[in-house]
């Protein structure tokens, strides 16, 4: 029996002596205090309570650590950090759960005094912050200060995973009244720049690129500015700096949030954006600004720029009719009509509308085409806008165009016989079929 119990001893001193041995050797530039043994059996306990997950056996070990070895290794506010924010997460209790809270961010500071490393320490604890912290509102002038202070010491360098979350505190702040509108749009600068100085950089570009995404989003559904606001402040930037792509995408994003569509420095903002990032729908939005400003050759220009950037049918459709409407409006029914049929064409949902658009254009050019000498003729427009009416499904329109069709008797007076194919004259140059109204 006494063999067998010195024999368990033996073998636990000698895996005891074991683990030691790994810990000194493994952990070369620990800096172990004067009572090393009793520093490293702290680490054996600690580390093994972490893995077996009894968080709480793993503080007293640990406690002592940080008040005897403070500068043992950095590892220990590592783990320590996890230890409490698991601690943090099981917890029920409310006064216990912001005292592992606090511990856990304590244990980032801690580890930033005693082993710097500054800017990533204060990016994962941030992060972690927002982790334990983000469901209670209360919590959010801490979390600002947080972050905040992660910004500081971090300039381009934040984290691309805390820029989202930074938007997201300025916006509950402000929704909490406890911002201004500027200090939101401060913060939004900041973080876009930082995007932007990545995104260019090359350092985890698409990151950034995507981050800069959610935090437009987040941006235009918070903030609301004044139109005075965006000439007075932001305006006068962009016009000394065109090239500021990322300033005109501001502009723009708070010209659609604030209402501001309709000032001229929403247009100028679209186009300084459209010269570094041309793309179709920017283009066909600033054809249609123009347009409003009854400026037609500019929106003609645009509408144009936009179908040769556009690959999808159905907005090149949308474009056409857009095109379509300058042309009747400026009195050419031929461009009117060509444009009207491309739209047709490509889409089936503008199809109905531009059948219709040039049923419209035949069955109104009687007057303009009408030359008196050949009823059957001159009726013939009805016969043709009848055709495209039939085309848009529109019942109505083929029943009015219907009742202006040449009367039997006509058709027989000037010699002609149903089924007959006559040319319309004038602008429309067809072949119709002719049909009588009785």
């Amino acid at each position: 029996m006494n063999f067998m119990l010195n024999q368990k001893s033996f073998w636990s001193a000698c895996l005891l002596f074991t683990m030691f041995a790994t810990i000194a050797n493994a952990q070369d530039g620990w800096n172990w205090p004067e009572d090393k043994a009793t520093a490293q059996e702290k680490v054996v306990l600690y580390t093994d309570m972490k893995k077996a997950k009894n968080y709480e056996a793993a503080l007293p070990p640990l406690n002592w650590l940080f008040e005897n070895a403070p500068n043992l290794n950095s590892s220990i506010y590592i783990n320590g950090a996890d230890i409490y924010e698991e601690l943090a997460l099981k917890t029920k209790d409310p006064q216990k759960k912001q005292e592992y809270v606090d511990k856990t961010l304590s244990m980032y500071d801690q580890r930033i005094e005693h082993f710097g490393d500054e800017v990533n320490v204060m990016n994962r604890k941030a992060s972690t912050s927002m982790k334990l912290m983000y469901s209670d509102k209360s919590n959010y002038d801490q979390l600002y200060d947080v972050y905040n202070k992660a910004l500081e010491v971090s300039g381009d360098k934040l984290a691309y995973y805390n820029v989202t979350p930074f938007m997201n505190i300025a916006k509950v702040q402000y929704e909490r009244g406890k911002f201004e509108a500027e200090q939101v749009i401060e913060i939004y600068d900041k973080l876009s720049a930082i995007n932007q100085a990545n995104i260019e950089s090359g350092r985890n570009a698409e990151k950034y690129k995507d981050q800069q995404e959610k935090i437009d989003a987040i941006f235009t559904a918070t903030v609301t500015v004044s139109c005075d606001y965006i000439q007075e402040k932001m305006v006068p930037k962009l016009e000394a700096n065109p090239d500021d792509l990322d300033l005109a995408k501001k502009i723009i994003a708070l010209s659609l949030s604030s209402s501001c569509t309709d000032m001229p420095f929403f247009t100028q903002a679209a186009e300084a954006t459209f010269n570094k990032e041309p793309n179709a729908g920017l283009a066909k939005t600033i054809a249609s600004r123009k347009l409003q400003n009854e400026d037609t050759e500019a929106a003609k220009e645009w509408f144009n720029k936009s179908l040769e950037l556009s690959t999808d049918d159905a907005q090149k459709a949308e474009i056409y009719m857009d095109l379509a409407s300058i042309a009747l409006k400026e009195g050419n029914k031929s461009g009117a009509r060509n444009n009207a049929l491309q739209a047709a064409s490509l889409s089936s949902e503008e199809a109905e509308k531009a059948y219709n658009m040039v049923g419209n254009m035949y069955f109104s050019s009687y007057d303009q085409c009408k030359r008196g000498e050949d009823m059957v003729k001159d009726r013939a427009v009805f016969l043709a806008a009848y055709d495209m009416y039939k085309k848009a499904g529109n019942s109505s329109g083929m029943a009015q165009a219907k009742a202006q069709f040449p009367s039997k008797e006509e058709v027989f007076t000037y010699n002609y016989k149903v089924g007959d194919s006559i040319s319309v004259g004038c602008w429309i140059g067809e072949s119709v079929s002719i049909q009588t109204r009785d």
